[in-house]
């Protein structure tokens, strides 16, 4: 059987990487070091913050600058609570670069795919510091064949340019012999659209979109059956 792919985009907050588990651990700690509302209503506050400055910033609203200190700021109003949130943020970022919880299945489908002679890249948004921690200490990151941060490719997902720097950077240059893996319709199914990539939805929790996609799978081992 002659594979149809052989370079595969992981995405990795939410698809290798537990972000939401690892953003829980950090902002509860940072909070808590700063005296601030830290229950669990709290920490789900900050995360969906958190989440629309992202949005916002994929759709081309904000500039990435506003995202680490105003998603605190945002937080400190909801509250009605006083503090730095350029410090708070910077803290955060500190904090999260040290968690590195991984989705169940994460290393498996990795090495699978790795065993079948794909080449394996990461292809995320954020900062370059945390990400490339992160990654190094979750144990995915010398199973990669690249690694690929919006920051250091100076644009970021769904952006056709992010997707470029990612091209220019790899001995692959057939897009049809490219899947991006991903579980942001935002970032990864619309970059995918916007680069004329195929996209392998990782949906876990059944979610629905607007947008036409190849394929779609609620878990990482599924993606076996795609990538014979």
């Amino acid at each position: 059987m002659i594979k149809k792919y052989s370079s595969i985009f992981f995405d990795l907050d939410d698809t290798l990487l537990d972000f939401k588990a690892a953003e829980k651990a950090a902002v509860k700690k940072v909070l808590e070091r700063n005296g601030l509302p830290c229950s669990e209503e709290a920490v789900k506050n900050y995360s969906l913050i958190n989440q629309s400055y992202w949005e916002r910033f994929e759709r081309g609203e904000i500039p990435k600058t506003a995202i680490f200190a105003g998603r605190f700021q945002s937080f400190l109003e909801l509250y009605g609570e006083k503090g730095d949130p350029e410090k708070i943020s910077k803290e955060y970022s500190c904090g999260l670069s040290l968690e590195h919880q991984t989705v169940e299945g994460a290393h498996d489908i990795v090495k699978l795919l790795k065993s079948r002679g794909y080449k394996v890249y990461a292809t995320t948004n954020g900062l370059s510091s945390t990400q490339y921690r992160r990654i190094k200490e979750s144990g995915l990151g010398e199973l990669f064949d690249g690694v690929f941060v919006s920051e250091d490719a100076g644009h970021q997902k769904p952006e056709k340019e992010y997707f470029d720097y990612v091209i220019s950077n790899i001995p692959e240059k057939d897009k049809g012999k490219m899947l991006i893996i991903g579980d942001s319709p935002s970032s990864d199914i619309l970059g995918g659209i916007n680069s004329g990539i195929d996209v392998c939805w990782y949906n876990p929790r059944g979610k629905k979109t607007e947008y036409e996609i190849k394929y779609e799978v609620k878990k990482l081992s599924e993606i076996d059956s795609i990538l014979k």
